[in-house]
């Protein structure tokens, strides 16, 4: 093995172990917040919105902190459409309220809703390459 090959791969290592312990960081960091977020749920978000918890997941490498909403509705009342369209809105509020955006710029976000049998209804989910 040649001496670039040899520090190439253990400059590739170091790198992977770095990464490995940032995504470990930011999932500690999204537990945490989380944790606090589910001391007060479920909470009413709106007349039909309630917030059940939040979790965080490791989604194709990505930190997401989702928010698990249910919505007081008949089953198949709501579609995915209409909660597509609360999208821009969400986007708005996470972009320019600053202690939101710190939120958006470290993880992704993720809103959930079912209906009030529980049935998943869809899911709207935000990064930070939205806010403009």
């Amino acid at each position: 093995m040649s001496k670039v090959s040899f520090f190439s791969k253990v400059i590739f290592s170091i790198f992977f172990l770095f990464s490995l312990n940032a995504q470990a960081n930011l999932m500690s960091d999204c537990n945490a917040t989380a944790a606090e977020i589910n001391k007060s749920v479920p909470q009413k978000i709106d007349k039909v919105t309630t917030l059940l918890n939040s979790i965080c997941t490791n989604d194709t490498g990505a930190v997401t902190l989702v928010y698990r909403n249910k919505l007081d509705v008949a089953s198949g009342s709501v579609k995915q459409e209409q909660i597509s369209s609360l999208k821009p809105g969400m986007i708005n509020t996470l972009c320019t309220d600053p202690s939101l955006r710190v939120l958006i710029n470290t993880f992704n976000v993720r809103y959930t809703y079912s209906d009030s049998s529980g049935r998943f209804i869809g899911q709207v989910d935000l990064n930070k390459k939205e806010c403009r």
